[in-house]
């Protein structure tokens, strides 16, 4: 056969390797990637562009269940298994950053972190209480570690032929929250794993929880499809967008829950003094342990941030000023689920005309890059768009938005990773996008 000789696939090949293919189980169907023939492609240039040998082309054959080729037609699929493919490393950035005190990357050198770290394969992260840490991978997936987590990045690499890193991390304390981009191909691993679960992802947005003290576990999806199982369990189930389960200590999955609803703002009773703080009630939650309010000065959460648990439905709201305070509220579930969230932002300003604030967002990677930015604002059932541009700019990493009145708001921002790229030469972009009801408070408001 001569090197340069392209070949052409049979009908009955197609045939034995879809069979081959059904027969896989799911982790075997994530060992395999399908190749789709290209004008012009030969088994010799397939080689030296994606294999680690040459001679792996001989277990493609016999993946494919091929005997004897002359010529591939265009559009036909291969079944390539992953471990023959070029591999290389691929990375973490940090986004956004947190914490009175260093967080340390652990694994073949210890550093502190610092917005725009790198943190590869290998690496274990320990974020100290009341600290938090967001990192970005290669294809804009986010992973985010809140206070008290402890999370080792087991796998981050990327194959020749597929875009996104194959990813696979194990959370021993804490939390993980991921927003896993959904043009992942279905044969690209991304799997969370704790000591006593395994999660398979595509592309969702999810939080995994482990506390090693009790040996309890849990998972939430938000949005998107989480294959989630016990360690002890034997079949993995589905978890659909507001839907949660509990794993307890022997590894076994329990009932699949619906995720609770968020407390709701009622009304603000203001402290006495010059600059007053508040005490907001929100609306009891059935079925709810408690409470946990995230808050941050950013519209996505990012910069300080901190944590609480409310045990009854009020909360407390400190230095208010025309700069809006970022809250986001969720209820617990007498399991330890987390539910969905609800984003409410308070101000005050120091006079009582005109009722406006302002808004602060983070993008502390932009490094100049122009950002596109839109701002909605939803009322009686319309949408008004406010900001819209391609070109915005941040200083020291942040931008305002000012004199927005009460209301409910939509917003979206991405840009550029400067002088990033994969290895086909596709740049990093950072999306995020988020709502907030903005509550304009007073000492006299109800």
């Amino acid at each position: 056969m001569n090197k340069t000789t392209t070949f052409v696939f049979v009908l009955a090949a197609c045939i034995s390797a879809t069979a081959l293919a059904q027969t896989k189980d799911s982790a075997d169907e994530n060992s395999l990637i399908t190749y789709k023939i290209k004008a012009g492609d030969t088994f010799n240039q397939f080689a030296q562009k994606y294999l680690q040998q040459p001679v792996d082309l001989n277990e493609i054959y016999k993946v494919n269940a091929i005997r004897s080729i002359d010529l591939l037609p265009v559009g036909a699929e291969l079944n390539i298994p992953r471990h023959l493919l070029k591999q290389r490393a691929s990375k973490a950035t940090v986004m956004s950053l947190s914490c009175n005190a260093p967080i340390w990357q652990q694994g073949s050198s210890t550093k502190a972190l610092a917005i725009g770290s790198v943190v590869t394969e290998g690496a274990v992260i320990e974020v100290p209480a009341e600290c938090h840490v967001s990192l970005l991978l290669e294809d804009g997936s986010v992973i985010r570690l809140p206070s008290s987590a402890s999370l080792k990045i087991t796998t981050l690499r990327k194959n020749s032929l597929e875009p996104a890193p194959e990813v696979r991390l194990d959370l021993t304390k804490g939390r993980v929250e991921l927003d896993v981009q959904k043009g992942r191909a279905k044969s690209t691993p991304f799997e969370v794993r704790t000591p006593i679960s395994i999660m398979g992802v595509r592309g969702t947005e999810f939080r995994v929880g482990y506390s090693p003290d009790d040996q309890a576990g849990q998972v939430e999806v938000l949005g998107g499809v989480v294959q989630t199982r016990g360690r002890a369990d034997s079949k993995a189930s589905a978890l659909t967008g507001g839907l949660g389960v509990p794993i307890d200590a022997n590894g076994k999955a329990l009932a699949i829950e619906k995720l609770l609803a968020p407390p709701q703002f009622e009304s603000a009773v203001a402290t006495s003094g010059n600059n007053p703080s508040f005490v907001a009630k929100l609306t009891p939650v059935q079925f709810a342990s408690h409470y946990v309010a995230d808050n941050a000065n950013t519209a996505n959460l990012t910069g300080n941030r901190s944590s609480q648990n409310l045990l009854a439905p009020e909360l407390f709201i400190p230095r208010v000023t025309r700069q809006a305070t970022f809250y986001q509220l969720s209820s617990v579930s007498e399991s330890g689920l987390i539910g969905s969230e609800r984003q409410y932002a308070f101000c005050a300003p120091a006079t009582d005309k005109p009722k406006r604030c302002s808004a602060i967002f983070d993008a502390p990677l932009a490094d100049e890059a122009p950002i596109a930015f839109t701002l909605s604002q939803e009322t009686g059932g319309a949408t008004h768009t406010l900001v819209n541009t391609q070109n915005l700019q941040a200083k020291n990493g942040r931008f305002a938005i000012q004199g927005l009145p009460i209301g409910h708001y939509k917003w979206t921002l991405s840009y550029v990773l400067p002088q990033t790229s994969d290895a086909v030469g596709n740049p990093t972009v950072i999306k995020q996008s988020g709502t907030f009801e903005l509550i304009i408070l007073s000492a006299h408001t109800p």
